[in-house]
């Protein structure tokens, strides 16, 4: 059986409940409880990989994070929300009311918003049923006998490490320091209730875990890239050191995947609408038609029944007949695109409004002339993205630079602007830190609108000013540790967890 089809039918199983507003499930008996995926798994372990495969259905199911608003699809609602977080998406309409308290900067100093429990219950869900597989396999010290059990825990341990990872950047206002008490630690679908554990035994788990998949994942080869393999758990590892800014080990996991030689970077007609093509190839909507996509799911109109008004390329596509073409569009950053070297290809991905609306495009939108509203109508099969070789490239470049090692951050940095520009050379002319910032300066233009900029905020301690196209704040300038960047502890998990009883 394809994939695909086992995330379907688990994701039914494990998803019939996800809709209802109640706080943390650290037991979702609703669904499958511990026990069952325990004593199933002793009979067919293919019941576990089952279970495991419909936690992915969560990275992009419509309601994943418990309710019924349209904002809630998923990790690419985050990765939009991070984006306006970081100063790098600008909101230029505010029609239909769509993530107005986001730009606003008004939910996320408010408890009781939706705003704050979409992300907490979408994540910590992960965590729960990632526990129910790791439990059903025999626990988090356990060594697999069989190789599937042995995948199967790694992608399992793979997920909750991203779920933390993700948790102590969006919930955490200061990511540097270590010892405050941050977020309840759940390692067992039996732990109830966990009180607040420091930022660092956080990243401790994190680490654990993905250090743990990358052993158990050693070997594997998966059917479809929605499923996390070594090299996906390694680009996780770069990024989780660069948030410590421990540049040494960020410096060697994103060699390790940039070295894996397996995806090469997109190339110019993959990234943005040039002007003298004959046939549009880019768009971003086809993950397997892209080698440099690494990770990412390919959505089917009749396998997700994912609707335009609540999808990533709803929100975001100016051609598809939703939010981002009717009043509610977003784009980039002016300060920001006036960064762009003026034989870079990337301008091409840009509207005169600064709409990216030639670098992500529903197929339709080529098929039809990329007329007005020639996007999806009702379901899509336009695919989404979580990660892809250029980030490890410039990650890379950052950390090498932080480490002195100058020769070798210019070699990823060039690798990806030889693509980008009719001429790199000026990478010659600069050393340590303005080289690391560069580097970090092309992954926000390389990566606008993938979710990845607030990140990058985190992990350099940045300072951003919101530029001239903002309908809000429009030249005010935010801390990376500003409270209102990062969501609060929602109301519900104060109310009812009797171990948790203040904010971050």
């Amino acid at each position: 059986m394809k994939t695909i089809n086992k995330i379907i039918y688990a994701g039914a199983l494990l998803f019939m409940s996800s809709c209802s507003e109640d706080f943390l499930e650290v037991y979702p008996t609703e669904t499958l409880s511990q026990e069952q995926v325990s004593e199933a798994s002793k009979i067919n372990p293919d019941v576990s990989k089952a279970t495991l495969l419909g936690i992915y259905e969560n990275l992009y199911r419509r309601g994943s994070g418990g309710t019924g608003s349209q904002e809630d699809f998923g990790i690419t609602t985050q990765y939009i929300q991070l984006d306006m977080f970081s100063a790098d998406m600008a909101h230029l309409g505010k029609s239909y009311n769509r993530q107005t308290q986001i730009s606003e900067l008004t939910a996320t100093v408010d408890p009781d918003s939706e705003y704050n429990y979409r992300p907490w219950r979408f994540l910590f869900r992960i965590i729960n049923l990632s526990n129910l597989v790791i439990d059903g396999a025999g626990g988090n010290d356990v060594v697999p006998e069989t190789e599937n059990l042995r995948y199967t825990v790694g992608q399992a341990k793979a997920l909750r490490g991203y779920a933390y990872f993700f948790l102590a950047h969006v919930f955490v206002n200061d990511i540097t320091n270590m010892s405050q008490e941050v977020l309840p630690i759940y390692t067992s679908a039996e732990d109830i209730d966990q009180p607040k554990s420091t930022l660092q035994e956080v990243f401790d788990l994190v680490i654990k875990d993905l250090t743990d998949a990358e052993t158990l994942l050693e070997g594997f080869v998966r059917e479809d890239k929605i499923e996390i393999n070594q090299d996906i758990v390694r680009g996780l590892l770069a990024k989780t050191y660069g948030a410590l800014n421990n540049w040494p080990k960020t410096e060697e996991y994103a060699a390790l995947v940039v070295n894996s030689g397996n995806y090469p970077i997109m190339t110019a007609d993959e990234v943005a609408l040039l002007p003298d093509e004959s046939g549009a190839v880019g768009g971003f909507n086809d993950i397997n038609s892209i080698p440099g996509i690494m990770w990412g799911i390919d959505i089917t109109p009749t396998g997700q029944g994912l609707a335009s008004l609540f999808s990533w390329w709803g929100f975001m596509d100016v051609y598809s007949y939703s939010y981002a073409a009717v009043g509610n569009s977003k784009g980039m950053d002016a300060d920001l695109h006036a960064n762009f070297r003026d034989d870079d290809i990337r301008l091409n991905q840009f509207s005169a409004s600064l709409q990216p609306s030639g670098k992500f495009y529903y197929k339709g939108a080529e098929l039809n002339g990329f007329a007005a509203f020639s996007g999806p109508q009702s379901n899509i099969d336009s695919d989404s993205h979580y990660m892809r070789i250029a980030e490890m490239y410039l990650l890379h470049a950052e950390a090498a630079a932080e480490n002195g090692n100058d020769a070798a951050a210019r070699t990823s940095l060039k690798a990806l602007l030889d693509l980008r520009l009719d001429d790199s050379s000026y990478i010659d002319g600069l050393s340590g830190a303005a080289l690391a910032e560069e580097a970090a300066l092309q992954a926000r233009l390389e990566l606008f609108a993938e979710g990845q900029s607030y990140f990058i905020m985190k992990r350099r301690r940045e300072t951003r000013t919101r530029g001239s196209n903002w309908l809000d704040f429009s030249g005010d300038s935010f801390s990376h540790d500003d409270e209102r960047l990062t969501y609060e502890i929602p109301q519900e998990e104060i109310l009812f967890n009797p171990n948790i009883n203040s904010q971050n």
